[in-house]
């Protein structure tokens, strides 16, 4: 079995006759006959019934065409990427997101981006408090996205978008009145929770947390989540991710004496001013320009 067969195979089926698929993959009709027919001679069955005028594709035939479209597939994605090779390194652009940007600012920006970039290799890595900025001092990284937790005169890094971070609880924890103000001494022994610095460097505090307050630990905003669904703790979170909860009445906001119990955070793009960009990275940062700009 080789590749050419296979193209053969698939032509026919996508054209609709064994001439059209010639005339597709510019190879002689009697070719595509022998691809097909060696196809299935080394099988034992027959790809297209012979039945009718034109190729019907037999039940075995169905399911060996949809194994071939995908493998066919992923043959032009390795040819497209040993061309990239042979003219040097694969583009690829490395963004660091905080964990709280839960529904990522310049998503149509990015997909653009994307579709100009077909061979573009993105990886993502979500963090949390320094290890936003860590990725980029690492230089793993080339950009960076996420509030002005650690920021200073080695960055340099513009607003994109805010999000609102509120407080939020089962409304069953606390049994209180709705629009009740919440006093801290009642939420201290009960946990806090926190989503855990993943920096290794220099880790920082969390700075809207109840001194002397019960804390628990998280990985992540969807586990956060899942124990305020449980009634479990409760938890300052971006208002977007448990919009739909407050609306039904699962989760309850909290309005927190002396606390800041809802805010504003403006979001950043980020860089390193004295890092080395590549063109992918410059190019990418006048896209998301764009956001502040609307």
């Amino acid at each position: 079995m080789t590749n050419d067969q296979l193209r053969a195979f698939v032509a026919v089926v996508e054209q609709g006759s064994f001439r059209a698929a010639a005339n597709h993959i510019h190879k002689t009709q009697p070719s595509v006959s022998a691809a097909v027919a060696t196809l299935e001679q080394q099988f034992d069955f027959q790809l297209f019934s012979r039945d009718s005028y034109r190729p019907s594709l037999t039940t075995e035939g169905k399911a060996f065409y949809r194994q071939a479209k995908q493998l066919l597939g992923r043959v032009n994605e390795l040819e497209a990427l040993g061309h990239h090779l042979a003219r040097g390194t694969v583009p690829t652009l490395s963004i660091s997101l905080s964990a709280m940007c839960t529904l990522p600012p310049g998503l149509e920006q990015i997909r653009r981006f994307a579709d100009r970039q077909p061979q573009l290799q993105l990886n993502i890595t979500t963090e949390h408090l320094s290890g936003v900025v860590e990725k980029l001092i690492k230089e793993t990284a080339d950009l960076a996205i996420g509030p002005y937790t650690g920021l200073d005169d080695r960055f340099e890094y513009v607003e994109i978008s805010r999000l609102t971070m509120i407080t939020v609880a089962r409304p069953d924890l606390l049994n209180l009145p709705e629009e009740a103000s919440v006093p801290q001494a009642l939420l201290r022994n009960r946990p806090h929770i926190l989503l855990s610095d993943t920096g290794s460097v220099a880790p920082f505090d969390h700075i809207n947390v109840l001194p002397g307050g019960q804390r628990w630990y998280v990985g992540d905003y969807m586990m956060k989540k899942s124990l305020l669904m449980a009634g479990m703790g409760w938890a300052r979170i971006p208002q977007q991710m448990v919009e739909a909860e407050l609306n039904s009445g699962e989760l309850t906001a909290l309005k927190v004496e002396n606390f800041n119990y809802r805010s504003q955070v403006p979001i950043y793009l980020i860089r390193l001013r004295d890092q080395a960009r590549s063109g992918l990275a410059k190019e990418f940062w006048q896209q998301m320009l764009q956001l502040d700009e609307g």
